[in-house]
Parts: structure tokens; C-alpha cells; sequence
């Protein structure tokens, strides 16, 4: 499986070259200011006067490093993938140098586990119980029908199949309707992505 995830062009390339120039203690530095800066901008002015003096680069060459080492990491944040499959994507289909693969990856990996938490400590669907019930009066109107339909998930533990939850949801039609709606969704990438595997 290539790179289908991230548009490789030339500039692209061209930035992977000048991140593949520098020192490797200069790419994880820059690499985690871009990723942990919140701010819109970047670099300040005079953050990037700095950085241009000290990775001797031109301002034109600055902002693509800059851009190419952010893109990637944005790019790479919208995928799951396995840690090993992504480094090797990063230096076989994008050449970048094995070193800074592997600090991207050190850093991507601890960043996805902060937002999607540890796949370790997630849960897996055991098995999925489910009944129709008809509500046919309340407070409001006592002649209307309403069906509530209440899922049970039955969830065990990832790294651990004996640490088991359950949890109950209970949808009227309207909800029901977008929880089926968004399965297809998945459904349907899920496919397409098995299609463009073969």
C-alpha cells in the first residue's frame, strides 16, 4: 500500500529534500514546535529570521520546509496506520532519510495516542443485542406511538478479551435512521478501500 493518503508532487519532494538536509536534532526540534504550536501563525518574524540564519536556507526554500514538514504531519494525523507501515512509507515512497522517519513517527504516534487515545486500551464489539419498544402515551399526547429502539453493545477489551462492558443506547426512528445512514457510509469506504487494495 503506497502513499494514498498524502498528494505527492514535486514540491513535495523538493520539501522532503530540504528536510532530509538538515541535522536530525534540528528536524525533531522544528517538527515539535510545528506540532505543538496552537497559534495560526507558525513562527513569529523573528523566529523565523532565526531559523532561516541557522539552517542557512532562503526564504523561499524556509516556508517549503516549513509547509512540507506540516503537511505531512496534518495529512498523516487524518489516517489510521500502523507505526512500522508509516515509517516505512515516509522513506521507501516518499525518500525520506530513515533517522527523520523515525522521529516523525515517535512524535505521530505519541500525538494520535492523545487524541484517539492508546488502540491497546480500546474496546472491541463482542456482540450486539437489540429490542423494539413502543412508547404509546405520555404527558404531551396519550394517542401517539412512538418506537424507541434500544441497541446493546456487549464491548471487551482490546489487549484483554476478559475485561468486558456493556453499553445501552436507546434511538427513536430519526436516530436510528443516521446511525444506519453513517454504517453505509463506513460500509462504503470500507469497500472502496478493499477495491483499490486488489
Amino acid at each position: 500500500m503506497s502513499l494514498k493518503w498524502l498528494t505527492v508532487n514535486s514540491r513535495l519532494i523538493n520539501g522532503t529534500g530540504l528536510i532530509n538536509s538538515m541535522t536530525t536534532i534540528k528536524f525533531k526540534l522544528l517538527l515539535t514546535h510545528i506540532v505543538n504550536t496552537k497559534n495560526e501563525e507558525l513562527f513569529t518574524d523573528e523566529e523565523l529570521k532565526k531559523l532561516k540564519d541557522s539552517l542557512k536556507l532562503t526564504e523561499d526554500n524556509l516556508q517549503l520546509l516549513i509547509q512540507s514538514i506540516a503537511y505531512i504531519f496534518k495529512q498523516a494525523s487524518k489516517v489510521i496506520i500502523k507505526p512500522t507501515v508509516l515509517q516505512k512509507q515516509l522513506i521507501e515512497d516518499l525518500g525520506l532519510d530513515a533517522e527523520k522517519a523515525e522521529e516523525f513517527v515517535k512524535l505521530w504516534s505519541s500525538e494520535t495516542k492523545k487524541d484517539v487515545g492508546d488502540f491497546e486500551n480500546s474496546f472491541k464489539l463482542q456482540d450486539v443485542n437489540w429490542e423494539l419498544n413502543l412508547e404509546t402515551a405520555n404527558q404531551i399526547c396519550n394517542k401517539q406511538v412512538i418506537p424507541k429502539a434500544r441497541v446493546q453493545f456487549k464491548l471487551a477489551k482490546s489487549a484483554d478479551s476478559s475485561k468486558k462492558d456493556t453499553v445501552t443506547v436507546e434511538f427513536d426512528e430519526e436516530e436510528l435512521l443516521h446511525l444506519y445512514s453513517t454504517l453505509e457510509t463506513i460500509q462504503i469506504k470500507l469497500d472502496n478501500l478493499h477495491n483499490t487494495g486488489n
